[in-house]
């Protein structure tokens, strides 16, 4: 079984172990060991990942303004979220065979541009147009990663607020 290493991260320089099961781990995934700290590979895992930011974009199945938190100026197809979620298309018909002659990241990015994404998550919104992450908002503006709120705006992390402004991770419980 092979030994714990300690490395050192080519990004933040910090010291990092790999224990003898991730070694065990990567040998049978075929793929090297990591030269990123955990730590650092989680906020390259995340980067890609869009919180706050909306953008007006048309939405590839039906033509009309959307907003989206992917860009119009990214190669992949987004759909509004009444589409994506309808019967109008079938997401069956983008299913695909893996090839083991082919690398696994050139057939991930193929299909990555060819899946129509969802333009952003949020489900049963009222007047609540510019929020992402989002669920059950009335009257609410810009505001993501929050849900059962009413009459709130520019707040990220609130749950079952009302009449808030300016907030970040706020969280309401009923007692």
């Amino acid at each position: 079984m092979p030994q714990s290493a300690q490395k050192i991260c080519q990004n933040c320089q910090q010291k990092f172990i790999i224990e003898p099961e991730d070694f065990l781990f990567y040998e049978k995934i075929k793929v090297p060991p990591p030269t990123f700290c955990p730590e650092c590979r989680l906020i390259r895992r995340m980067s890609w990942r869009n919180e706050k930011s909306l953008y007006k974009r048309k939405c590839d199945f039906s033509k009309e303004n959307i907003f989206s938190v992917i860009s119009p100026d990214k190669p992949f197809k987004v759909y509004n979220y009444k589409t994506w979620w309808s019967d109008e298309w079938d997401p069956i018909n983008y299913g695909q065979a893996y090839d083991f002659s082919k690398p696994f990241f050139e057939q991930f990015k193929k299909l990555l541009l060819e899946f129509p994404w969802l333009n952003r998550f949020a489900t049963n919104l009222v007047n609540s147009d510019y929020c992402m992450n989002a669920a059950h908002l009335k009257n609410c503006y810009l505001i993501f990663y929050s849900n059962y709120n009413e009459d709130c705006a520019f707040g990220n992390g609130l749950h079952q607020a009302k009449d808030c402004f300016d907030n970040s991770y706020f969280r309401t419980y009923a007692v």
